[in-house]
C-alpha cells in the first residue's frame, strides 16, 4: 500500500479504527476473529491501527496490551478545560525525549488549541471527525495542518456507514450497544435527506468499478496529501474493502466533477456526539 506522513511517521495511506472490536457497534466478535481481522489488515499493507485505552478497560497498562515499550503516535483523546494544552504539549515533549513515544497528536480540537500546542511541541497528527457529510475541518484545521506539516487522521470517514450506501431508512441497528441508534445523521428522515449524496457516490462507484465507501475515501485522499483516514469495522471483508480505497484513483477531472456535485448537495443531520 502507498504511504503518507504523519509528521515524521510513515504510515499506510489508509489506516484502521479498532473501536468496533470492543464496543459501540453491537455484539463484538470473538477474540480469535478480531485478531485474525487485524492480522489480515496488516498483511494487506495497513500499518496504522488506531486504538484507545477505553477500548479495553479490563486490561491494565497500555504497554501490557500492545506488548511494546514505545507508542508510535500518542494522542490526547480529548482536551480538558482544567489542564492547559501548553502543559500537555510540554509533557508530550518529555515523553518523546525519553523515547516512550515517537510522536503525538490531539483529537477533536480547533485551530486555536492546535496552534498553542504546536508552539510548544510540534504535533504529528490531528484526529477529528471528517467525511463528505462532516466537512468543518476544511475551513481552517486542514489548511493549518498542511502549512505546518501535521497529518490529519479523520475518524468516521464513512459517516458510521452512511456513505457506504448499505444503510437505508429500513435499516435496523442492534439494540444493545450500537451508537448508531442515537446518531442524528442516521435518523430515517436524515438518511432520506442525504440520499442524493448516496446516489452520487454510487454513480462514481459504478463508473470506477469500486464501492461507494471506497469512493468516499478516495475523494479525501485525492483532495489532501496529508490525510490518512481510519475507517472502522468489525467485519474482515469490509476492513479489506476500506483499505483497498488506496487503489482507487480519481482523475483530476473526476475529482472536480465529484466535488462540484457534492457542493451542491445539502447535508441533513450531524453526527451528534463525541466518540
Amino acid at each position: 500500500m502507498k504511504t503518507r506522513q504523519l509528521g515524521e511517521l510513515t504510515v499506510s495511506e489508509v489506516g484502521m479504527g479498532c473501536m468496533a472490536f470492543s464496543h459501540g457497534y453491537g455484539k463484538i466478535p470473538l477474540e480469535q476473529y478480531s485478531v485474525e481481522a487485524i492480522r489480515n489488515a496488516y498483511q494487506h499493507g495497513c500499518t496504522l491501527f488506531d486504538t484507545a485505552e477505553i477500548y479495553s478497560p479490563n486490561l491494565v497498562g497500555i504497554g501490557e496490551r500492545l506488548q511494546t515499550d514505545m507508542v508510535d503516535l500518542y494522542y490526547l483523546h480529548r482536551t480538558n478545560g482544567g489542564v492547559r494544552i501548553e502543559d500537555v504539549a510540554e509533557a508530550m515533549g518529555l515523553l518523546i525525549e525519553d523515547g516512550l513515544i515517537r510522536g503525538w497528536g490531539l483529537s477533536q480540537v480547533d485551530v486555536d488549541v492546535i496552534d498553542r500546542a504546536q508552539n510548544v511541541t510540534p504535533l504529528s497528527a490531528i484526529q477529528n471527525i471528517y467525511s463528505m457529510v462532516e466537512r468543518d475541518m476544511e475551513k481552517a484545521v486542514i489548511p493549518y495542518c498542511m502549512e505546518h506539516g501535521i497529518g490529519v487522521v479523520p475518524f468516521s470517514p464513512i459517516a458510521r456507514g452512511l456513505l457506504s450506501g448499505k444503510i437505508t431508512t429500513e435499516t435496523k441497528f442492534e439494540r444493545n450497544d450500537d451508537v448508531r441508534n442515537w446518531v442524528p445523521q442516521l435518523s430515517k428522515a436524515n438518511i432520506a435527506g442525504n440520499q442524493p449524496i448516496i446516489d452520487l457516490l454510487k454513480e462514481y462507484a459504478d463508473r470506477k468499478h469500486a464501492t461507494s465507501a471506497q469512493i468516499s475515501l478516495a475523494w479525501m485522499l485525492h483532495k489532501y496529501p496529508n490525510v490518512v483516514p481510519i475507517p472502522g469495522s468489525k467485519n474482515k471483508e469490509r476492513i479489506i474493502e476500506n483499505l483497498d480505497a488506496s487503489k482507487v484513483e480519481l482523475t483530476e477531472e473526476e475529482f472536480c466533477s465529484l466535488e462540484e456535485a457534492l457542493n451542491q448537495c445539502k447535508v441533513y443531520g450531524h453526527r451528534g456526539f463525541n466518540r
